[in-house]
C-alpha cells in the first residue's frame, strides 16, 4: 500500500510541477516543460494529454519560425475553470465567483449580520456559499472555495479558533462546509491571506521576509518568512493589535482583559468604543484640520511607529506592507510620521527595511478566490517532504 501510495503521490507531484509552470510561464511547449522540470518528455506528454482530456490545458498555434518542428505553446483554460472567494467580515459577508481569468461570474452579499452565536455565523456563510455554488456554469469545474475571516484560524486543519466579533471559538468551519459542498475548502486569516497573494504576485513579490499589517476594524499582522507564512506554536502569530504602547490618558482597556493595546487607539473599533468617533468622523476631523483629533492622529503614529521599530528590530524584514481601512483613510498624513519615527529608532543594522502601504480598499473576497487558484497550482508542502 505504501508503494501504491507513494507513486501516487509522485504522479500527483508531477501534474502539479507541469500545471504551475503552464500557469505561470504561459505560452511555454511541451519540450521547454520537459526542460525546465527535468521530467522525460514522454512524462509531460503523457501529463499534458491527460490535462486535456480533463480540460484544464489547451493548445495554442504552433509557433513560426522555431528550429525544428514549431512548437506547440500549452495555456491554462482559464475562462472554464472557477473559484469561489469569501469575506467574512464583522459587520457583512460577501462572496465572489470568478473564472481562472478574474472574471468576476457572479457575486452575493449579506449585509447587517449582527452574529448572534457560532451557528448563525455558519448558516450566513453556507447561504453565501450557497448562492455562488448555484451560478457555477458547469459542473466540475468549480476548483475550490476560499475564505478570509477576520479571526485567528488554524487554515491546516480548518478550524476558526477565535473571534468574538464572529461569535466563533473553536469552530470546525471546513468540516462543516463540506457536509454540504464537495469541493476543496480552504480558509485563511485575513492578513495572512493579504500576504500570501501580495507575496506571490502582488507589491512584495521581491521581498523574501516580509511584514503585513492591517489596520481596520482591528488590528492584525502576518509574517512571511523565506515566502512561508510563520503562525506559531498555536496559529496566533502576528498579533500586532495587543502589542502594549499606550500609556498614561491614554492607557484605555482592551477586549483582550488588559490595557494599552495598540488596537484600542489605532483601529476602527478602538476610535469608536474610546473617542465615540467613527472612523470617517475622525478622519474629516483630521482633514479639517481640528486640534485634538490632529493630537490624538500624532499619539497614534508614534505608537504604532515605535510598536512597529520594535517589531522589525526583533524581526529584521525587508519591507513592510501598511493596509486596511485606517490606511485607506488616513495613510497619506498617517504613514509619513510611522516612517520617520521607525527610522529615528530601529536598530541600526536595520534600517534598510521598506515601508509602503495601499491606500486602495482590499478586495478579501477576490484574494480568498485566488487563493484557490494558488492552491489548484501549487505542490502540497506536505507532499515535497515525504
Amino acid at each position: 500500500m505504501r508503494k501504491v501510495s507513494s507513486q501516487q503521490n509522485l504522479k500527483f507531484i508531477n501534474q502539479q510541477k507541469v500545471l504551475n509552470l503552464i500557469y505561470n510561464q504561459t505560452p511555454i511547449s511541451r519540450v521547454e516543460i520537459a526542460e525546465r522540470t527535468a521530467l522525460t518528455q514522454q512524462t509531460v506528454t503523457n501529463i499534458v494529454n491527460r490535462l486535456m482530456e480533463d480540460d484544464l490545458v489547451v493548445e495554442g498555434k504552433p509557433i513560426a519560425g522555431a528550429k525544428g518542428r514549431n512548437p506547440i505553446p500549452l495555456a491554462i483554460n482559464a475562462d472554464k475553470l472557477y473559484a469561489i472567494g469569501i469575506e467574512v467580515a464583522i459587520k457583512y459577508i460577501r462572496g465572489k465567483l470568478i473564472d481562472f481569468q478574474k472574471k468576476v461570474i457572479a457575486e452575493f452579499r449579506i449585509d447587517d449580520t449582527g452574529f448572534e452565536n457560532s451557528e448563525d455565523t455558519f448558516e450566513c456563510v453556507r447561504k453565501v456559499v450557497y448562492q455562488l455554488v448555484k451560478e457555477v456554469p458547469k459542473k466540475g469545474s468549480l476548483k475550490g472555495i476560499g475564505i478570509s475571516l477576520q479571526a485567528l484560524v488554524d487554515s491546516k486543519n480548518g478550524i476558526v479558533i477565535y473571534s468574538p466579533g464572529l461569535e466563533m471559538k473553536d469552530f470546525p468551519l471546513v468540516e462543516k462546509l463540506k457536509e454540504e459542498f464537495d469541493f476543496p475548502i480552504y480558509i485563511e486569516n485575513d492578513v495572512n491571506l493579504v500576504a500570501i497573494i501580495e507575496n506571490e504576485k502582488g507589491r512584495l513579490i521581491d521581498s523574501e521576509n516580509n511584514i503585513v499589517l492591517k489596520l481596520d476594524h482591528g488590528i492584525g499582522g502576518a509574517i512571511m518568512n523565506h515566502k512561508q507564512i510563520f503562525v506559531g506554536a498555536s496559529n496566533v502569530a502576528g498579533e500586532f493589535g495587543h502589542i502594549k504602547a499606550f500609556t498614561g490618558t491614554n492607557r484605555y482597556s482592551c477586549i483582550c482583559g488588559s490595557a494599552g493595546c495598540l488596537t484600542t487607539l489605532a483601529s476602527a473599533s478602538g476610535l469608536l468604543r474610546n473617542k465615540g468617533l467613527t472612523l470617517d468622523e475622525f478622519s474629516a476631523n483630521v482633514q479639517a484640520a481640528d486640534s485634538e483629533a490632529n493630537q490624538d492622529l500624532n499619539t497614534i503614529a508614534d505608537a504604532v511607529g515605535r510598536a512597529l521599530s520594535n517589531v522589525v528590530t526583533f524581526l529584521n524584514p525587508d519591507r513592510v506592507l501598511l493596509v486596511g481601512k485606517v490606511i485607506e483613510k488616513l495613510g497619506d498624513r498617517f504613514v509619513p510620521q510611522v516612517v520617520q519615527i521607525v527610522n529615528e529608532t530601529v536598530l541600526y543594522s536595520c534600517k534598510d527595511v521598506s515601508i509602503i502601504h495601499m491606500i486602495e480598499p482590499l478586495d478579501e473576497s477576490m484574494l480568498a478566490a485566488e487563493l484557490v487558484i494558488k492552491k489548484h497550482f501549487e505542490i502540497p508542502l506536505e507532499l515535497l517532504s515525504l
